[in-house]
């Protein structure tokens, strides 16, 4: 009987000190060390009025020029580039051997261009959108799974034919989970476009969700899944449009 007593006693002690411990709170941070290195694959697909317009595949190594300011500064170095368009200069154009250098916060906040390297004028465009609609925002604060917290951004990109873009998102994160250095995040909010090219205005609004997970330890995306869906009024002219976007880690050192 006292066995037993005094084991239902353990019992109890362990739940009552675990319990806080599975609710932890945790900082999510970007804070990678300097030289650090990273090879992603970022494969895109966009399609119009349920018809596929343009396939995208990169391969890109980013190594960490700067980590000591605010900004951190990741030089990134197109490995190589593949495209596919069903209607010609629909698709990124070739990216290969080029490189560039840009922005991101501690929390992982696409902080756009900060030198644009070798990258051709067509090349500057398709990064500019791509870092756009990264999609991607850790929390202020520490966070537990279950939190919830929202993103707003506004950009301003070119387009073809000289013209320009914004772009404007509101998106809510929630961490669904933590299973080891891995931080799963669920995305899910609006966006709304306005700009003109070659003076035909368009604007369109719709919706993007996804998931992202984050190594913690090594301080980077390790995955990011995406699909926006926006309509889209181009000239008088009504249609939708479909981005889904993958990002894996293949390497990191």
């Amino acid at each position: 009987m006292r066995a037993t007593t005094r084991s239902a006693t353990v019992a109890a002690l362990t739940l009552v000190f675990a319990a806080p411990l599975l609710g932890q709170a945790t900082l999510l941070r970007v804070a990678p060390a300097e030289g650090s290195v990273s090879q992603y694959v970022i494969e895109s697909e966009t399609s119009m009025a349920g018809a596929v317009m343009s396939t995208t595949q990169i391969y890109r190594t980013e190594t960490i020029a700067s980590a000591a300011g605010d900004v951190i500064e990741i030089q990134a170095v197109i490995d190589s580039s593949t495209a596919t368009a069903a209607i010609p200069g629909a698709a990124t154009p070739d990216l290969s051997g080029m490189s560039y250098t840009f922005g991101m916060d501690v929390r992982g906040r696409a902080r756009g261009l900060t030198d644009v390297g070798t990258l051709s004028p067509e090349a500057e465009t398709a990064m500019r959108v791509m870092l756009a609609a990264s999609f991607f925002e850790l929390p202020e604060g520490e966070a537990s799974p279950g939190d919830s917290w929202s993103g707003q951004a506004t950009t301003e990109m070119p387009t073809a034919m000289g013209g320009t873009m914004t772009m404007e998102t509101d998106i809510t994160y929630t961490l669904v989970g933590l299973e080891g250095d891995l931080a799963e995040i669920s995305l899910e909010g609006t966006v709304t476009m306005s700009g003109n090219a070659g003076g035909m205005m368009i604007d369109g609004t719709g919706g993007v969700s996804g998931t992202a997970i984050f190594d913690r330890d090594g301080s980077r995306l390790q995955s990011h899944d995406s699909v926006m869906d926006v309509d889209i009024n181009a000239g008088g002219m009504a249609t939708t449009m479909q981005t889904s976007t993958a990002i894996r880690l293949l390497r990191a050192g």
